[in-house]
């Protein structure tokens, strides 16, 4: 759920980088009580030693108050450059700029899906988000003078809104459900191939699938199509995007049953996997209220704990992974170019002009156009006609604040409850209880997809489109499973059928696969065992690549360089660990083979003679990684295109990448090439900051294919493992600290503990020092 921002002045923060005024507010002691509109009773904030706050209210909505109160406090520059992002409005902060950056924002119109959100959300929820704000609204007053960004424009903070807290969810939804970027790649191949090569190209099912509900026939990879039939008409529409990366938004969590503890406890761990940033996304925090004790993580700008545990109950989150944003191809009526065809008809576009504030410059104007679908695109040159953006963000009672009732559940079937109702983006949703039960459900609004699969661009009419959310019956759920522990790692968990109507772009299911085994290897189970199965290294997806690329070394030549790759290839323990060497020489060589048999088999099946090369390549690009590696395993020559001597040849060129790869450093360890990076987005656009704010670089092992998810700027963004039986024994980490001031104390003193997997405690330290809210008639 990394909310990044790009493309900020260097003014911003260049200026304060010599620290030309004093260190005020998150870290300046104030012993005053500081008073909170709207607070109904007084709230102590106690504050440990890493600046954690453990905050005590009488009343749910007054503990929400202090917790925007310390939200706003500690970073709310990160909270005010993430809503003026998605709302289109940091040119009026920054000045010109930055208008370039707002044109997307404000062509979709988010602030005003934002306040139609707010206006939907029942009661409750809506008085929760103005609780909050007034407490955001309290710390902005209560910093004085503002922090040292808004000084040097010589502004203050604007107030907080309770759309704005919906425009940090909806960058949660951008960043973790933008699953239309592969649909017009895919679209190319269906165009380029016959249909049944393409269903056999853009096979779902693959060799590590690791499901919770299991599949009633056998789910294998099958057999290609002995040739292709061409299509008649073959009317090409797109060139297509570029390729999809392996890097997707994810997670792990997995939990263990009483059944499999030496106590009767159960236990839940949660590793959510995101693009760093400085800060990060998390804020650690603890509230209690009536007889309710939570501890866990938050997001500032948003109210709830994503990831937590009360005494009841805990529960984590992975991304869905699933199919929540279609791209809709639009008929423009050809006598009247304002309408486009609906069911039954034509229809109007809803055109208006929306206007970009821009700080010390006139306003800049744009078109917003919109169908009854979402917001047409402006850059879709691999369309002959508009495209809509149909997502599941902007679907009216689509989005909502479910989660925060958790706080009220004593079990996991009340807690499943709960969390089919939540509307963010869709997430499974495994719960651990007091009373030794574990369970797994989705949340979210689930499109009811019919008439195509979402995995290319199609029109839509009376037969093809979202027909609402699915019904309730079709939402998946798994309670005590008879194994005694649960999984999940964005991969497909449930059986084909069941999986078509929520998606088809799930993760490969080696991470999945690997915390299965893991688990039915350890008993009777611990805190620190789950935390150990956490840091895995073993890259599951790589191993079949280990043996073609032995077996490749094997048919060439014998020579220096071949020799000493084939001897650690062959050593190699399938694990990103510290100090290894291998696993660069394995990805050189799995990417050539990929790309080649990719190639190749469009090549060898492709109807289209005339296919350009940048349209070959990005065609190429939707073929599965599993329909390549099983067509290397079998290396049948009826899937040999004629350019291609043999498969065998393929794979010896691909392992040149790999002798190439050992030769230009045969030395640095993995841990080295590996290290987390924590970019500060202003770093990006100033050379004069650089890499001055961000947090310290460390080496670390782990990849992105294996359990333990990490990847240079991407990896696990914080380490939960939690019983709620008894939770002195829990542990968390996350990188980075409480504040993002880089001059506050509480910059970076978590992200040692990160960085070294130390089971850190995830309930807050003793208390230090403690700050009062109060009612603001009561001063």
């Amino acid at each position: 759920m990394s909310i990044p921002i790009v493309g900020l002045s260097a003014l911003f923060m260049t200026l304060s980088i010599d620290g030309g005024v004093p260190v005020v507010g998150s870290d300046a002691p104030r012993a005053e009580p500081i008073p909170i509109e709207g607070l109904a009773d007084s709230v102590r904030i106690d504050l440990d030693a890493l600046g954690t706050p453990a905050i005590h209210a009488d009343h749910r909505d007054d503990a929400y108050a202090a917790l925007g109160f310390m939200h706003g406090r500690d970073r709310l520059v990160q909270m005010d450059l993430t809503r003026r992002r998605m709302a289109g409005e940091l040119a009026a902060l920054i000045g010109p700029m930055m208008a370039a950056s707002d044109r997307t924002p404000a062509i979709q119109r988010r602030r005003e899906i934002a306040e139609r959100i707010v206006a939907e959300l029942p009661a409750s929820e809506r008085g929760l988000l103005e609780h909050y704000a007034r407490g955001v609204n309290g710390a902005i007053a209560a910093i004085d003078p503002p922090p040292a960004e808004y000084r040097l424009l010589n502004i203050r903070p604007e107030a907080w809104r309770p759309s704005d807290s919906i425009l940090v969810m909806l960058a949660l939804f951008d960043s973790l459900q933008r699953s239309s970027g592969g649909e017009p790649a895919t679209g190319l191949l269906r165009e380029t191939v016959s249909p049944e090569v393409a269903d056999w190209l853009l096979t779902v099912q693959g060799r590590w699938d690791a499901l919770l509900i299991d599949a009633t026939g056998p789910e294998f990879v099958p057999e290609p199509p002995r040739s292709g039939t061409p299509r008649s008409g073959n009317a090409r529409s797109w060139l297509a995007d570029p390729p999809v990366a392996d890097l997707r938004p994810g997670s792990n969590s997995f939990a263990v049953s009483g059944r499999r503890t030496a106590d009767g406890r159960a236990i839940l761990a949660n590793d959510p996997h995101l693009r760093y940033s400085t800060p990060g996304i998390w804020y650690p925090a603890a509230m209690s209220w009536d007889d309710v004790e939570i501890v866990g993580v938050t997001v500032p700008g948003v109210p709830g704990f994503p990831i937590g545990s009360t005494e009841s109950i805990a529960w984590g989150l992975t991304n869905t992974t699933g199919d929540f944003e279609d791209l809709v191809l639009v008929d423009v009526d050809p006598g009247d170019p304002d309408r486009y065809r609906v069911p039954g008809g034509w229809e109007a576009f809803d055109v208006r002009p929306v206007e970009i504030e821009v700080r010390g410059a006139e306003p800049v104007i744009v078109e917003s156009r919109w169908t009854r679908w979402g917001p047409v695109l402006e850059d879709t040159p691999w369309s002959d006609r508009p495209v809509s953006l149909l997502r599941v963000s902007d679907r009216p009672g689509a989005v909502n604040l479910g989660l925060v009732e958790l706080a009220d559940v004593d079990d996991v079937d009340a807690a499943l409850d709960v969390a089919a109702g939540w509307y963010g983006p869709s997430q499974n949703v495994l719960v651990a209880d007091r009373h030794g039960r574990i369970g797994w459900t989705l949340s979210g609004w689930l499109p009811d997809r019919r008439g195509y699969d979402g995995r290319s661009p199609v029109i839509h009419d009376a037969d093809t489109g979202w027909f609402g959310p699915l019904p309730e019956a079709d939402r998946p759920r798994v309670v005590d499973p008879e194994s005694g522990y649960l999984f999940t790692a964005n991969n497909r968990l449930v059986p084909l059928e069941a999986a078509a109507r929520l998606g088809s772009n799930w993760a490969d299911g080696g991470r999945a696969w690997r915390i299965r085994q893991d688990l039915a290897a350890t008993y009777p189970a611990s805190e620190l065992d789950l935390l150990a199965i956490q840091l895995d290294e073993t890259i599951q997806r790589f191993i079949p690549f280990r043996r073609l690329l032995v077996d490749a070394l094997e048919s060439m030549p014998a020579g220096p360089d071949r020799d000493a790759t084939l001897e650690v290839v062959r050593d190699w323990d399938g694990r990103a660990s510290a100090d290894n060497v291998v696993v660069p020489l394995i990805e050189a060589f799995r990417r050539a083979a990929i790309r080649r048999t990719r190639t190749a088999l469009l090549d060898r099946f492709s109807i289209d003679a005339d296919l350009d090369d940048d349209a070959r390549k990005r065609a190429a690009s939707a073929i599965g990684e599993n329909i390549c590696l099983a067509t290397l395993e079998h290396r049948s020559e009826s899937l040999l295109p004629p350019e291609l001597e043999s498969w065998d040849r393929l794979l010896r060129d691909a392992a040149m990448k790999a002798i190439d790869a050992r030769r230009e450093d045969p030395d640095t360890p993995w841990a080295e090439r590996n290290r987390g990076v924590f970019p500060n987005p202003v770093g990006a656009v100033s050379p004069l900051v650089g890499d001055r704010f961000d947090l310290p670089s460390v080496p670390q092992a782990g990849h992105w294919g294996a359990v333990r998810v990490q990847s240079g700027a991407f990896g696990a963004s914080a380490r939960m493992v939690v019983s709620p039986s008894d939770r002195t024994k829990a542990i968390l980490t996350v990188p980075g600290g409480q504040s993002g001031d880089p001059r506050s104390p509480h910059f970076s003193d978590r992200h040692d503990a990160w960085a070294d997997a130390d089971p850190a405690p995830m309930l807050p330290g003793e208390a230090i020092r403690s700050i009062e809210l109060i009612p603001a008639s009561g001063r």
